[in-house]
């Protein structure tokens, strides 16, 4: 009789105590909601586009959004479960090792995020990926950079156009006197360019910086230099030619070379 009172006073007292908060229960909310928060504060810092192409800004948003409503809901459902009711009921309402390590695999990406300052790629990632430069070979993913008639003034020619132009037509006597204005990152790469020449690249990004690949022309260095790696610059001169190891290949001849603040280095 004394015993079956203790169990009836135990199991009273267990139904009626205070559930405990534990946040080990949230970890998933508090994940989910991370991922959400970051790319919302890209977006308003004007980065997003660092990362993706801005053709997938909207769904980038929407999945943000989607993020914060399933870690919401999560939360809620999870302050409905009180660990002792569980408990009573034989159950193991502690979160196992396992759980711990894919949450903690989880997460990293996030601290990184939030750790290291996002920057844009520069001439070091250009040179890891290699890069490819117009009218020297073939560029892969050309059939993605817009091809353009040389019929039109070149003058208004973006670092785009001047790649797609000499990935149709390679050959350097069809665009010889062509007037030409770029803009974009200075590289030195002796082992890829003549003596005297740098390349100026952008980087061609299909759907994220993780395919982002450095495309550019190749310039003839009248700054004897001066200019030095990552350096922005703005290029306006005629198109010429240059033959390297028996090939002639397309070369920009500047008139001008101007030192410019650093701009965004991706075309779309």
């Amino acid at each position: 009789m004394t015993i079956g009172l203790q169990e009836h006073l135990h199991h009273h007292d267990h139904a009626h105590s205070t559930p405990r908060f534990d946040i080990r229960r949230y970890l998933p909310s508090v994940i989910l909601a991370g991922y959400g928060l970051l790319i919302l504060s890209l977006y308003a810092r004007g980065i997003l586009t660092w990362y993706i192409n801005p053709s997938y800004v909207l769904p980038a948003m929407l999945a943000a959004g989607v993020l914060l409503v399933l870690a919401g809901t999560l939360a809620v459902r999870t302050q409905t479960v009180h660990c002792d009711t569980c408990c009573e009921a034989g159950c193991d309402c502690s979160t196992s090792a396992t759980s711990y390590r894919v949450y903690g695999l989880l997460a990293i990406p996030l601290l990184l995020a939030l750790l290291v300052p996002p920057h844009a790629l520069a001439s070091f990632s250009a040179m890891q990926r290699g890069p490819q430069i117009a009218g020297l070979g073939v560029i892969r993913g050309a059939s993605a950079v817009k091809r353009v008639s040389l019929s039109i003034d070149t003058r208004t020619f973006s670092m785009e156009d001047w790649v797609g132009a000499l990935s149709a037509d390679p050959n350097p006597a069809d665009y010889k006197g062509k007037p030409v204005i770029v803009t974009g990152l200075v590289v030195h790469d002796p082992a890829s360019t003549p003596r005297g020449y740098f390349m100026v690249i952008r980087y061609l990004v299909t759907c994220c910086i993780a395919d982002a690949r450095p495309v550019g022309l190749i310039v003839k260095d009248s700054s004897k230099g001066a200019l030095k790696d990552n350096q922005w610059v703005t290029v306006s001169g005629t198109m010429g030619a240059v033959e390297d190891s028996g090939q002639k290949i397309a070369v920009v001849v500047p008139k001008k070379m101007t030192a410019v603040k650093a701009g965004n280095p991706y075309i779309y």
